[in-house]
């Protein structure tokens, strides 16, 4: 009897890898598996969805299922790839970095509103990790010059590669710095600090999702134990290095509008306001130095 040879069609291929993380009840198993076998073979979704009869070479199937089994084990399909989107501009980013929220997108586009309006320069984006902050800043306003600060190693490198994939090393620098120790010491002055700090709390760390608790950086998510250790010592050191009339931004936990705002309030901050994500809950505080 006549043994059928398998193809490894793209169709097959993503039937296959489908089954391994349904299993494992992963909600995006399908786009997942699309992108990573798109990864792969270096083809956008577009081309993985029209071309399921095409055969892969057995090398490319090994390397498609070796991707899939780190998607099976919840690594985040973001870390696989070693990229995602951020207002429709595109980064690298590695274990070691947070990924990238689309809830974040509302604290740059205030930013960028603010800058606007008040033709605010200088900006500093404080706790950067990958750097997609301030880079997305210089990259829509292109009168700014941006600082960028983190203290761990893997996200000085990520923010390097970054600006240098956007062209931006003239405009944008990035610097190790416990906070703002290393602005103050070079008397260094901006128009906005705007931070995405950790503010997690001690009781909120332990309910994260697997894929969060096991391979995001709890340094960068851990905010002590209420979640707003980061923002007392940022209020408090932005008084040494924002300019009069200059703003700081933070994102912030959906329960922490009231607390940060009192913080800058308490520190004679004033235009204080809170701004709310899609879902209608708390996301973004700002405050200006009159």
């Amino acid at each position: 009897m006549l043994m059928t040879k398998v193809k490894n069609t793209i169709g097959e291929l993503l039937i296959k890898g489908f089954n391994i993380l349904r299993e494992e009840n992963i909600p995006s198993y399908r786009l997942d598996c699309q992108l990573l076998l798109g990864k792969v073979i270096n083809k956008d979704k577009l081309f993985i969805m029209l071309n399921r009869d095409l055969e892969i070479s057995l090398k490319e199937v090994e390397e498609y299922f070796k991707l899939v089994n780190l998607r099976k084990n919840k690594m985040p399909v973001k870390y696989i790839l070693g990229q995602c989107e951020f207002m429709n501009l595109d980064f690298l980013i590695k274990e070691g970095v947070l990924i990238p929220r689309p809830d974040t997108e509302i604290l740059v586009e205030k930013v960028i509103e603010e800058v606007t309006k008040n033709k605010y320069e200088t900006l500093c984006d404080l706790c950067c990790g990958s750097g997609i902050i301030g880079i997305s800043l210089a990259k829509y306003k292109e009168n700014t010059l941006v600082d960028c600060y983190d203290i761990e190693d893997i996200p000085l490198e990520v923010t390097y590669k970054n600006i240098l994939l956007h062209n931006l090393h003239e405009r944008v620098k990035v610097y190790r710095s416990d906070l703002l120790t290393y602005a103050i010491n070079e008397n260094k002055k901006y128009d906005v600090v705007v931070s995405n700090p950790p503010y997690i709390s001690e009781e909120d760390m332990k309910e994260l999702m697997e894929d969060v608790k096991n391979y995001e950086p709890h340094r960068a998510l851990h905010g002590g134990e209420d979640g707003l250790d980061f923002y007392r010592k940022i209020v408090f050191q932005s008084r040494d290095i924002l300019n009069s009339k200059g703003m700081i931004a933070f994102e912030i936990g959906y329960n922490q509008g009231k607390e940060v705002m009192s913080l800058l309030e308490e520190d004679g901050f004033e235009e204080i306001e809170c701004i709310k994500d899609l879902a209608g809950l708390d996301r973004v505080v700002v405050g200006k130095k009159l």
